[in-house]
């Protein structure tokens, strides 16, 4: 009876009223010593077995519980199984479940087991008696278990699992060589991961240390190495990645800081490597489940991170929906430290085939600030400082531009400005410049008129607007020139030099889709005379191979000023004409129809120097001088009465005409009038238009041609 009250006992001490919790069948046998074919086992001790059909807790469901303790020679030894048990997510159910306690030794406040051994068959987590540590307290019904970590997933360490309850308990993990691969792989995760993940890991090794209690004060440090992964298509992926997170949760509030430390990263279309950029910094503070968990959604209270020195961003309010419908709503903050690095890494990326492209960018700094609403832009506004851009194929650029905008989905934004110090546009340079705007929700606006200064003239601005389409950028804009000088104009151009200056009223223009048409018709003053552009129209103005087309009517042009500015000798007189159907790729006339010629009206002398009537007979092929070499080689000047003529180029080949056609098929250039008297005639109606113009090269570089 001594040894039945002790084991009761010992029952009461190990709180064993909470077995009255726990519902199905229970069955109780007490063992005492025997006589002779008693259970050597059992022989010279007390054994008492329990058995329970099935057990409900807060935390499990048991089927097939069983204990036996068994008391000999002062010695205590418990063993306790489950045929089946089921735990919460991640660890599920799990079968063969047997805990041995060779030696459960009384403490002050409970007992302890320090040579536990756990048997358990998870499907693809398993356990062959691994060792463990136990210590109960059973004055506040807690239990306390440690061990070294079984070897899942490649891993080493140990952990320390405090319970006493399903709201009271605490656990500690520290592991070290995860394999990545492994984790992802086990269908343990499987809750917590989309079904069809955006990328699949293919290799990485990582250490772990977690902390967790039921109140929560969760804690995780996670360092990574040599991390990569893709996706189906190479779309996404990363190779060699080390580096660190960190995750804290606090009354249901969680805070990550994450850093990218050393591998490269693809996300198309960027590409990050911290090697060259410097580590990517990511912090999150005040991260919690959106209504509904995570699955719905989340919510951040503040964010902020960097990559290396070259910017910072930062967001506040951020509210996400889920994974497959992210749609975030927040206010986020861009600072480019610098901007050159800054436009490499994110801009030069994403505006490849876009008229951004190609792009060298420097410069002081760059804000921007944005607010988006259920992901869509409600505002924004945009500074720069000293900002330089320069096109990589030469078309366009900017030099130390300074700038202020700022834009409302709903409405115009508030007045901003925008200029620079010096541009140029295919070459022709752009001097100091600065202009008040304003956003619109589609587009900008100019706000009061303004000049762009172009060498000692200037493109006067009395319109312009952009509007942002479907199908792309439109632009209009109307204004005029002023007065810009043709001599430094042509040379910066790279053009023959001439002088005179250009001026004129500029309608409308257009650009849309990358295509440019002007309105309307363009005066140019040149020449003391005037050009009349109408239907321009140039299609990918800035892509590689621009395409310009128009037609033009001249008008009075004076030639001494002409033939002066492209030295082919001197002609005096006045010449009108048309040009028709002018198309032009990569700036190169392939089509037209250009006719030209002396208007009837038109006063003043009309006399031709000896040079170039030997141009004109060089140009032309078979082209004759109908004069003696005796008045070309007396004679310095000769009077004509008119002179013009007509070329329609079409596939690479120009086919001439002149004044007035001649019965032997020939075509007159320059008809005669007075003494002495001369005749340019011209029989060769086909010229190809290659050796056309390297016959102007020849006669503009000042070579002299033969005179037979």
């Amino acid at each position: 009876m001594g040894a039945i009250r002790a084991v009761t006992a010992w029952m009461a001490r190990a709180g064993w009223p909470a077995v009255r919790r726990m519902g199905g069948a229970v069955a109780l046998v007490l063992m005492v010593p025997a006589a002779t074919g008693a259970d050597p086992e059992d022989a010279g001790g007390l054994t008492v077995d329990l058995r329970i059909e099935r057990g409900l807790h807060e935390a499990l469901d048991a089927e097939g519980l069983t204990a036996r303790a068994r008391l000999r020679d002062g010695r205590l030894a418990v063993t306790v199984g489950a045929e089946r048990l089921h735990l919460p997510e991640p660890v599920g159910t799990l079968a063969g479940v047997r805990l041995d306690c060779p030696s459960l030794v009384p403490t002050t406040a409970g007992w302890r087991c320090r040579e536990a051994r756990l048997s358990a068959d998870g499907g693809d987590l398993v356990l062959q008696e691994h060792p463990l540590r136990l210590d109960w307290h059973t004055g506040h019904n807690r239990l306390r278990v440690a061990g070294d970590w079984p070897g899942w997933f490649g891993a080493s360490g140990e952990f320390v699992l405090r319970v006493a309850g399903a709201d009271d308990w605490r656990a500690e993990l520290a592991l070290s060589g995860v394999d990545l691969v492994a984790l992802a792989e086990s269908p343990r995760l499987a809750p917590w991961l989309p079904e069809e993940p955006p990328v699949t890991l293919q290799s990485g090794r990582a250490d772990l240390a977690m902390q967790g209690a039921a109140e929560g004060d969760h804690r995780a440090e996670l360092r990574l190495r040599d991390v990569g992964f893709s996706d189906a298509v190479g779309l996404r992926a990363g190779e060699g990645i080390g580096g660190r997170l960190e995750a804290r949760e606090t009354e249901g509030d969680w805070i990550l800081d994450a850093t990218l430390e050393e591998g490269a990263v693809f996300v198309d279309p960027w590409f990050v490597d911290p090697d060259e950029t410097g580590a990517l910094n990511l912090r999150v503070d005040g991260l919690r489940p959106a209504d509904g968990g995570f699955a719905a959604g989340v919510e951040v209270a503040e964010l902020s991170g960097s990559l290396g020195e070259i910017l910072a961003f930062s967001g506040q309010e951020i509210r996400s929906g889920p994974p497959e419908a992210i749609a975030p709503s927040g206010s986020f903050h861009l600072e480019a430290r610098d901007p050159g690095a800054a436009h490499a890494v994110l801009l030069d990326p994403a505006l490849a085939g876009t008229l951004g492209r190609d792009l060298t960018v420097s410069g002081d700094s760059v804000l921007a600030r944005l607010e988006l609403e259920r992901g869509e832009p409600r505002s924004a506004t945009l500074r720069w400082k000293a900002l330089s851009a320069e096109d990589g194929t030469g078309r366009f650029g900017v030099t130390d531009s300074d700038g202020a905008l700022s834009w409302q989905a709903g409405a115009p934004g508030v007045p901003g400005h925008l200029g620079w110090e010096r541009a140029h546009l295919f070459r022709l340079p752009l001097g100091e410049f600065d202009a008040r705007v304003r956003a619109q929700p589609d587009g900008i606006d100019l706000l009061e008129a303004t000049r762009i200064p172009i060498l000692d003239g200037a493109l006067r601005v009395d319109d312009f607007g952009l509007r942002l389409t479907p199908d792309g950028p439109d632009v209009r804009f109307t204004g005029g020139v002023q007065a810009i000088s043709l001599e430094p104009l042509t040379e910066v151009l790279g053009w023959p030099r001439f002088s005179g200056r250009l001026a004129g009223m500029i309608p409308e223009v257009r650009l849309d889709r990358g295509d440019l048409a002007v309105d309307g018709r363009l005066l140019v003053q040149v020449f003391d005379g005037d050009v009349v552009l109408r239907d321009v129209r140039i299609r990918d103005l800035f892509g590689r191979t621009p395409e310009l087309g128009l037609s033009a009517r001249m008008d009075r042009l004076d030639l001494a000023l002409a033939t002066r500015a492209f030295d082919v000798g001197r002609v005096e007189g006045r010449l009108s004409g048309h040009l028709e159907d002018l198309h032009m790729i990569d700036w190169r006339p392939v089509r037209m129809d250009l006719a030209v010629h002396t208007p009837a009206d038109a006063p003043g002398r009309r006399r031709i120097s000896q040079r170039a009537v030997q141009n004109i007979t060089e140009l032309g092929g078979p082209v004759q001088a109908a004069a003696s070499s005796v008045f070309l080689r007396f004679f310095e000047n000769f009077s004509y009465r008119r002179l013009g003529f007509r070329c329609v180029l079409r596939d690479g080949v120009c086919e001439f005409g002149g004044v007035a056609d001649r019965p032997d098929g020939g075509f007159t250039l320059v008809q005669g009038g007075g003494l002495p008297r001369i005749e340019v005639i011209g029989y060769n109606r086909r010229v190809d238009w290659d050796e056309l113009l390297r016959g102007l090269s020849r006669v503009t570089a000042g070579e002299p041609p033969e005179v037979r």
